[in-house]
């Protein structure tokens, strides 16, 4: 069959664009599965009548036309209940179909469908002359069966319509041009239909059919240049208007043309005098600096009645798939808790930063009080060995002279004897004092014990080693020793060894330090000696040999 009559070629037109949209509204079904599959059939059962009606207009064989004219009622049926299941999608975006409607929706396309398969035998769907021998389809008579389809269909498309509408009024600002879209579209054909039947047939051609072809064109539209699949508000009773957080939407002009009842109440926490109705607002005046910030993370501090709340407002850009700016997407979250924890945290840390601090200074007195003697305050014998035997390696790396100075205070026991032992342990404590005072920076002093004091000096010689030694003797053989607010006379011996002429290891020079001290204490003590290492010939090599 060749169709050469324009209006069925305009049948045939219209049924390809409803192949067309059935087609790429399947490949974006996973946005929407509901939406999409409804659509999908209402824009396959308009195709096939759209088929139908271009067969029955243009076949040249009368028994082909009628079968044709009959087939059309079928698929306008089944595409009347696909488009009642579109309202409900677009009214209520998380509506998924039932298996116990989809099998009430059929129960109408397969009647008509008996119906019409057995209509010659009872002339319910069409009657009158060639109605039974399917002749003179042009001719026939509509029948009870016909006009309870036609109600059918109008109950159902009408319903849809409704749901539609219902789904516009309801829908946020962004997603109403897109019901209304579905609604305008929804409405041409049926506006076409009831002209045609208020003309009492009397059109030679029905356009109803052109009329869906309109519709698939404007849901064109809404698929491709609206993003229908892509921005509906699927779930978003379940979703958004769920969640703990505050949602926003602001256009490219800086309105708010949604928000979820969190931000609404948290709107009306902060702006008692605010309308009942938000959307279409300047969201500036409601959301402060968060709106049109240049960083996508904003910090507020909101007074409410429940007392002082702190938000955190994330600001995301709304892009369709193109790449085109939609609007603003705002959310705030309320982190007063999670702030409040973090200052807790903040302060617990810097008390335990404190607190090892305090371990660690304490720690560090332990050592030092460790390496001191309780008495004098000096570092005690212990850790003089220990760093004198680093000073001296040290001596021996760089090449520089180091003095070792014993002092030991002339007759002790005598002031012990006639002064008591804490006059003792007061002279002990002043002379200990003059020393520290008398030595340089880098100098070692320690108590060697008893009434003995070590100083080491690095970087000297054997003569200034002697004189610090003799300078500290003449101090307190002049002044004496301030014990309990007076003077009592003491003396001092002291013996200077030197490195490396009186050895070069920390036991040589101790030793030769103290020989000095006795050779000191034997010249009649209040005085220093030097020690000299003895390089002449040995006993041995004087005697003769045998």
């Amino acid at each position: 069959m060749v169709l050469h009559d324009p209006v069925g070629l305009a049948y045939a037109a219209a049924a390809v664009v409803f192949g067309w949209i059935a087609r790429l509204t399947w490949a974006r079904r996973a946005h929407n599965p509901a939406l999409a599959s409804s659509l999908v059939v209402v824009m396959l059962g308009l195709g096939a009548s759209c088929v139908a009606n271009a067969i029955a207009v243009s076949s040249a064989n009368e028994q082909t036309a009628a079968i044709a004219t009959l087939a059309i009622l079928p698929t306008a049926g089944i595409a009347a209940g696909a488009f009642f299941c579109l309202g409900l999608s677009c009214a209520q975006p998380q509506w998924r179909a039932h298996r116990t409607l989809l099998l009430w929706l059929l129960i109408e396309p397969v009647a008509i469908t008996a119906a019409v398969v057995t209509n010659r035998w009872h002339e319910w769907v069409y009657a009158g002359p060639g109605a039974t021998d399917l002749t003179g389809s042009a001719a026939w008579l509509h029948g009870s069966a016909y006009w309870s389809h036609t109600g059918y269909c109008y109950a159902m498309f009408g319903a849809g319509c409704v749901l539609i509408a219902w789904g516009w009024w309801t829908a946020p600002a962004p997603f109403r041009r897109q019901r209304l879209a579905f609604l305008l579209a929804a409405l041409i054909p049926i506006a076409a239909n009831v002209a045609y039947i208020a003309s009492g047939f009397d059109e030679d051609v029905d356009p109803t059919p052109f009329g869906f072809a309109v519709t698939g064109a404007i849901m064109a539209y809404a698929i491709f240049r609206q993003e229908l699949f892509t921005l509906s508000p699927v779930a978003r009773a379940l979703i958004v208007d769920q969640i703990g957080d505050a949602v926003m939407v602001v256009n490219p002009a800086g309105r708010i043309v949604d928000l979820n009842i969190t931000a609404c109440a948290l709107v009306r926490a902060v702006h008692p005098q605010a309308p009942d109705d938000l959307i279409g607002l300047s969201a500036e005046g409601y959301c402060g600096e968060a709106h049109g910030s240049d960083q996508s993370s904003t910090e507020l501090v909101v007074d409410l009645p429940g007392g002082r709340t702190e938000f955190q407002v994330r600001s995301s850009p709304l892009l369709d798939r193109r790449g085109r700016l939609l609007g603003e997407v705002l959310v705030a979250r309320d982190v007063t808790e999670a702030h409040a924890q973090e200052r807790r945290l903040i302060a617990a840390n810097t008390r335990l930063i404190a607190q090892v601090e305090t371990i660690d200074r304490l720690r560090a007195d332990l050592v030092e009080l460790s390496s001191r003697d309780p008495l004098t305050g000096l570092h005690n014998r212990r850790y003089m060995v220990d760093q004198f035997g680093q000073m001296v390696t040290a001596a021996e790396r760089t090449g520089e002279p180091l003095a070792v100075v014993l002092l030991d205070i002339d007759r002790f026991k005598a002031i012990n004897d006639v002064h008591g032992h804490l006059a003792g342990d007061d002279a002990l404590v002043a002379l200990a004092q003059r020393i520290r005072a008398r030595a340089p920076a880098d100098a070692l002093v320690a108590r060697w014990g008893g009434e003995e004091f070590f100083v080491a000096l690095p970087g000297t010689d054997g003569a200034c080693g002697l004189a610090f030694a003799d300078d500290v003797r003449s101090l307190c053989a002049q002044d004496g020793l301030p014990i309990a607010g007076q003077a009592i006379p003491c003396t001092l011996s002291g013996g200077v060894a030197t490195y490396p002429e009186s050895g070069v290891t920390p036991n040589e020079l101790f030793h030769g330090a103290d020989l000095a001290l006795f050779e000191a204490k034997d010249a009649g003590r209040n005085t220093v000696r030097l020690h000299v290492r003895f390089t002449g010939p040995t006993l041995d090599s004087l005697l003769p040999q045998t």
